[in-house]
């Protein structure tokens, strides 16, 4: 029997690529009859990708896939959101795509937490209070907020979702979530309801802290619009981890300027970078972070350990895990 080919394209760096290799290695029950392959740009993707049984890497682009064979079996992203690698030609082939749903999650949930506590517990205003020096007691007191009680609502139930649900359930928050999926609503250990999508408004209307933790799909791009922004509290904020797209922007930006809302923290635009111009960096009521939600250090070990967990499935012929649906998207 041939070897199966394995493309790697994770890293430019020559070392950092014999480090995965050597994390890939020690994780897989057996490295018989594999062959790896670094493949640090996309130009040697392109040429080497009809050579591939498979290929772990964060994007793809049109013109290398082009290239590929019925031999590429499988493709692992090493990252969850594929908007960008989901195009016509790789839908409609028989590759299995895979993606590193589940990798940040503990980040991310602990990033929203951060957030949560930002602003229920007035940092911004201890950090004025540290560059006045005015003693603000009694202002910034009448203004705290405690979590207990107050109800977190999740739009996206996946793996950030659930770890974020958790985490809000040691500070004795209510929990309302909802995922695409569900039917009814349904009551569980971390989620007090658990609700289809068609109860969006419901969340909306009943949450303190609204937090986006979907994928970036048709449905839904835009989402999270004015008429959903006005069902929201004056007193509520939202978060988003997941993508900029999801919210319309200069809806989100008109609520908070008008105070409709109480703030926003946004890792995620539209537009990224964000625009130097954007009238978000005037605002006094948003906490603004570039896209680092889901980012740590050991970040291309996990992915490789993930990796190595569905590598060694694939070899004993079991179902993948964090498989991608090509009709949902995700």
């Amino acid at each position: 029997m041939s070897s199966l080919k394995v493309g790697i394209q994770l890293t430019q760096n020559p070392e950092k690529y014999k480090y995965l290799l050597s994390v890939l290695k020690s994780e897989l029950h057996t490295t018989s009859g594999l062959e790896f392959v670094h493949i640090p740009t996309d130009e040697k993707l392109t040429k080497m990708i009809p050579e591939l049984d498979i290929l772990t890497t964060y994007h793809i682009k049109e013109t290398s896939f082009a290239n590929a064979t019925a031999q590429l079996k499988w493709i692992h992203f090493g990252i969850a959101g594929l908007e960008h690698s989901l195009f016509p030609d790789i839908l409609k082939s028989k590759t299995i795509i895979t993606n590193a749903s589940g990798v940040h999650a503990g980040p991310v949930s602990e990033f929203v937490m951060s957030a949560i506590l930002y602003f229920a517990k007035r940092f911004k205003d201890c950090q004025k209070f540290m560059q006045t020096k005015n003693w603000t007691q009694w202002q910034v007191a009448k203004q705290m907020v405690q979590l207990k009680g107050k109800t977190i609502g999740i739009i996206g139930f996946g793996s950030l979702g659930k770890a974020i649900a958790k985490k809000a359930k040691a500070f004795d928050m209510k929990v309302i979530a909802t995922r695409r999926l569900q039917k009814k609503v349904d009551y569980k250990k971390t989620v007090d309801e658990l609700i289809p999508i068609s109860k969006l408004s419901h969340l909306l209307k009943n949450s303190d802290f609204v937090v986006v933790a979907c994928p970036l799909t048709p449905l839904t791009r835009g989402m999270i619009g004015k008429k959903e922004l006005t069902r929201m509290n004056s007193s509520a904020f939202i978060i988003n981890i997941a993508r900029g797209e999801i919210i319309n922007e200069a809806a989100l930006i008109n609520a908070l300027q008008n105070k409709t809302l109480a703030g926003a923290a946004l890792d995620v635009f539209e537009k990224e970078p964000l625009p130097k111009e954007s009238p978000l960096f005037a605002l006094d009521n948003v906490f603004l972070s570039p896209h680092i939600s889901g980012n740590f250090p050991e970040y291309q070990h996990d992915v490789m350990v993930q990796f190595a967990d569905n590598l060694n499935r694939y070899l004993a012929g079991k179902d993948l895990k964090n498989r991608v649906c090509k009709k949902r998207l995700y």
